[in-house]
């Protein structure tokens, strides 16, 4: 957890310029591409929907004939650009599109014919079927669906048929181990790919984003091994050789990206997956015979090994990254990106974010987001062990409300006091205090356990659920501005704008929810909002932490009642009751246009430019064009704005969440039940006509404006990016 320090203006705080960090170059770069790539995509589900809404009409010939047409037609598009040069962006994006067209077509054959083939010989010889698209695209994504392909056969495989072994208990080990070691061996090929781009032993640069998905792949099978001998009854020859192969996957990842070269984000995996098999091992062999107290070792134990972690983590984040070596590096972020697709989006995972003040000696090294979810994690479990320790404790004790009042009184007093120790005790700033970690943990988990009695004695107290939602959010909102850690801020402010669309939901106001967290989320980010600005003019360092907080919480929520859990179909579950309801698409969707269009005008204000300018209009009009036609696909619109915020940001870790959430959204909009498959597929449609039209309005445009603010870029040494942690 980052203790906020207390320098001059501003802790934490960018300096505030009158210079845009984002150059127009930049923003006509990521439209162009955003707008190219997702009018296909779009185009090619809506073809998709339309086909699915007519398929049990379409006979055989018909259904072969539509997919065997599309494959053919791709893989013709991608000869045609490959022979004459052209759009070297799409080329292997259509023989990604080719490869999952060609899975389909095996599943049709399957599907019509009924083969009677196994799942592991349609993985299998779908995997074998794309090995030269995925050797001539050489996409980053496509060699990972392929890798995934793999894993898919052999576990089907090995789920139908036995494995050289018959004892279930070898079967289970072997399965494991080959599976870690598949995953291991394409870690290190891909290594050994991007070696020439590899960067000095302390670097905050990353490895492209695809090592890190397979690292966690292998940290899954791995730890895996880790514990399958906890769970056996009966001990032998598996218990070694599993700890031996996953103590050897760890000795790996020690030496190559600590000993090698340091990067952080493999280091965390490994931390996590060194403290979830310790303390699963002490809750078998140790906690036993603890007797009653064994909850609170057990939460003792897991906030200590979780302090010593991330404190190492921390040192190694200072030692990559020295004041020295950033005064002048450049904000500039995009065109590493994306370099060649959003496909290919570079998640700097590894890059840690560092931030300076007005004062020339001050200099604040923030903690990745990586780091911040393993202790929220730990916090989580701790809160929990420490809750049902209380209640073992306490017992009978605890059924009284009042005795719940007093006690989570007494374990926020003590928390707040965990999580201000400097103010009883005169410490320096600039310095990394090891007790400091583990005090912010055992607070925070302190917390959770009070948060969780409260949140029992309010039910107990108030009959009516509104009264309780509605009093626990006032509480939350109390703990944001009480207690100034900027993990507890997030995790207040996450609760509070929860129990706020649970509100508008119970109120019938759902279509509130999206326009109101997208608002928050805008005035709490963008530089150069009122907001913003007096919160950096502020003598107060803590109300900027409390704004990233509430940007990230916002954020989130936004990208869970539009993508995950989409209010509009799911608001009379959310608050659990029945009856007639009416959702109002458009007014939704108009509330949301609103809110854009104030984002672009905050944004083109930075540019010294007007939303009435020539620039703004067109600006404007594609927004409003947008909004109009996804009425009914709102998570385009949502994810869209989540990812212009974090570009004006130049926040990678949100530009990650917001890609992730639009292309995730897309495909699981399929499953949406307020709307029929033709509707999706007209929708679709539309949204891919307005998108390649704004596609051409900006570079004709982009072309024919001179007065566009142009800054000049960034050389590729020079080039710096935020990564900043979660908040």
């Amino acid at each position: 957890m980052t203790r906020p320090t207390t320098p001059s203006p501003l802790s934490g705080a960018p300096v505030q310029t009158t210079t845009p960090g984002v150059s127009s170059e930049t923003w006509y770069q990521f439209f162009v591409r955003f707008t190219a790539i997702t009018s296909a995509i779009s185009l090619v589900l809506a073809l998709v929907f339309f086909v699915a809404y007519n398929w049990m009409a379409l006979g055989k010939l018909g259904k072969f004939g539509l997919v065997e047409a599309a494959l053919v037609l791709t893989v013709l598009g991608y000869a045609l650009l490959a022979h004459k040069g052209l759009f070297k962006l799409g080329q292997p994006l259509l023989l990604l599109i080719a490869s999952l067209i060609t899975g389909s077509l095996l599943a049709l054959v399957g599907q019509v014919y009924q083969t009677g083939a196994d799942s592991w010989q349609l993985f299998f010889g779908w995997a074998v079927l794309i090995i030269p698209w995925v050797i001539v695209a050489r996409l980053p994504a496509l060699w990972l669906l392929w890798l995934g392909l793999i894993n898919l056969s052999f576990l089907f495989y090995t789920s139908a048929a036995s494995f050289f072994v018959t004892s279930a208990v070898s079967f289970d080990l072997l399965r494991l181990l080959v599976l870690t070691a598949i995953n291991l061996l394409a870690l290190v090929m891909g290594l050994m790919a991007f070696k020439d781009k590899a960067q000095p032993k302390l670097s905050s640069r990353s490895l492209h984003w695809s090592l890190y998905l397979i690292a966690i792949a292998v940290m899954f099978w791995a730890t895996r091994l880790g514990l399958f001998s906890v769970f056996l009854f009966e001990k032998g020859v598996a218990t070694p050789i599993s700890l031996a192969a996953w103590a050897g996957v760890m000795g790996f990842f020690y030496w190559r990206f600590y000993k090698k070269q340091i990067d952080l984000l493999m280091l965390t995996l490994l931390s996590g997956s060194v403290i979830l098999v310790l303390m699963v091992m002490a809750s078998q062999y140790i906690a036993p015979y603890l007797g009653d107290a064994a909850l609170f070792v057990m939460a003792f134990l897991l906030i200590a090994v979780t302090a010593l972690a991330v404190n190492w983590l921390r040192q190694l984040n200072h030692s990559i990254k020295q004041p020295s070596a950033v005064a002048q590096q450049s904000p500039e972020f995009l065109p590493q990106l994306l370099p060649e697709s959003l496909l290919q989006t570079t998640i700097d995972s590894g890059a840690v974010n560092v931030e300076v003040d007005n004062s020339p000696t001050h200099s604040t090294v923030s903690t990745p987001w990586y780091i911040q979810l393993l202790l929220t994690l730990s916090g989580l479990f701790s809160g929990a062990l420490i809750t049902g320790f209380l209640m073992v404790v306490f017992g009978n004790t605890l059924r009284d409300m009042l005795m719940k009042l007093i006690l989570s009184a007494l374990l926020l007093l003590i928390s707040f006091v965990l999580f201000n120790l400097a103010l009883f005790k005169r410490q320096s700033s600039d310095t990394l205090h090891k007790p400091y970690t583990f005090s912010d943990g055992l607070a925070f988990a302190l917390s959770l356990s009070a948060q969780a009695f409260l949140a029992v004695a309010l039910v107990e107290q108030f009959e009516a659920t509104v009264t309780v939602v509605s009093t626990f959010m006032l509480l939350q909102l109390v703990l944001l501005i009480v207690f100034k850690d900027t993990l507890h801020r997030f995790f207040s402010a996450f609760m509070a704008l929860g129990c706020m669309v649970w509100l508008l939901s119970y109120f019938q106001l759902p279509e509130l929810s999206a326009p109101l967290l997208a608002l928050i989320a805008s005035v709490v980010s963008l530089p150069n909002s009122k907001v913003m600005t007096a919160a950096q003019s502020s003598e107060a360092p803590h109300r900027y932490t409390l704004f990233r907080a509430l940007n990230y919480a916002s954020t989130i929520m936004l990208l869970m009642v539009s993508v995950v859990f989409i209010v509009a179909e799911n608001s009379q579950s959310i608050v659990g009751v029945a009856g007639d309801f009416f959702y109002n698409y458009f007014l939704s969707q108009g509330l949301l246009i609103a809110v854009c269009l104030y984002v672009a005008h905050i944004i083109l204000s930075q540019y010294s430019l007007k939303l009435t300018s020539k620039i703004g209009r067109l600006i404007a009009l594609a927004i409003i064009g947008l909004g109009l036609v996804s009425i009914y696909i709102s998570g385009v619109l949502a994810t869209s704005l989540v990812i212009v915020l974090a570009i004006a940001n130049a926040n990678k870790t949100l530009l990650t969440l917001g890609i992730s959430a639009l292309v995730g959204y897309i495909f699981w909009y399929y499953y949406q039940l307020d709307t029929s498959l033709l509707q999706k597929s007209g929708s679709l449609l539309a949204v891919s006509l307005v998108l390649f039209a704004i596609y051409k309005l900006i570079k004709i445009a982009y072309s024919d404006d001179t007065s566009l603010p142009k800054l000049e870029t960034a050389a590729p040494e020079q080039t710096t990016t935020k990564d900043e942690e979660l908040p």
